[in-house]
């Protein structure tokens, strides 16, 4: 009888297989444990559940199950709709000049004033996406004086404002379309051996952190 109940289903683990007693029942408590680990599902996602990593399992999520079991789950999840709201799609809004811009994150400090040495951080793409730039990657903000011509218009303008566009305000965040005549016009810039790293009459498109006063 007991081996026909085998050949029914019953599988003992092969590394359950042991003559120590209280192993066997040391490893059965550790598997009926991790048993209980429920499926989890963000607030912000769909209601289709996300499994957590299970048993013998090869899932990334064991960041997630270790968090859950350090009872820190909850932070993580309230720090997401901040995270989300940087990454969610901008809507630019043009001004008369061309100049287009989106504010990401609305700074708390003070504006800018014509002629002061500030600091930025900034990301510069070309139309296609393609990053040309980055002071991130350097590690350093850039130091200029806005609103003198020390850069090329389309920052003047989009940090000190005017012409429809708001100023941005110390720890802001803005995405800034620029048209060709607001960047770097028809000659374009780090040409050389018959390219350029901005091709002349390039749309151009930076991400924006004004950090304050240099």
């Amino acid at each position: 009888m007991s081996s026909l109940a085998f050949s029914l289903g019953y599988c003992v683990p092969r590394k359950l297989r042991t003559s120590s007693s209280r192993l066997f029942a040391s490893n059965v408590n550790n598997i009926a444990a991790e048993s209980r680990i429920k499926v989890l599902s963000h607030r912000h996602e769909s209601s289709s559940p996300q499994p957590v990593l299970q048993p013998n399992g090869n899932s990334p999520l064991l960041g997630r199950r270790e968090a859950i079991g350090f009872g820190l789950l909850d932070v993580l999840l309230q720090a997401q709709p901040s995270a989300a709201a940087e990454t969610a799609v901008c809507e630019l809004t043009v001004a008369p000049s061309g100049l287009a811009f989106c504010d990401k994150v609305v700074g708390t400090g003070p504006e800018a004033v014509k002629g002061q040495l500030i600091k930025a951080h900034y990301v510069g793409k070309l139309e296609s996406g393609k990053v040309f730039d980055s002071s991130y990657n350097r590690g350093k903000p850039l130091s200029f004086r806005i609103g003198v011509g020390e850069v090329i218009k389309g920052w003047d303008q989009g940090i000190l404002g005017g012409d429809g566009v708001p100023p941005m305000l110390a720890g802001g965040k803005r995405t800034l379309k620029l048209p060709p005549e607001l960047g770097y016009g028809m000659r374009g810039a780090g040409c050389g051996g018959g390219s350029c790293i901005i091709p002349p009459g390039s749309v151009l498109l930076f991400d924006v952190e004004f950090i304050g006063k240099a």
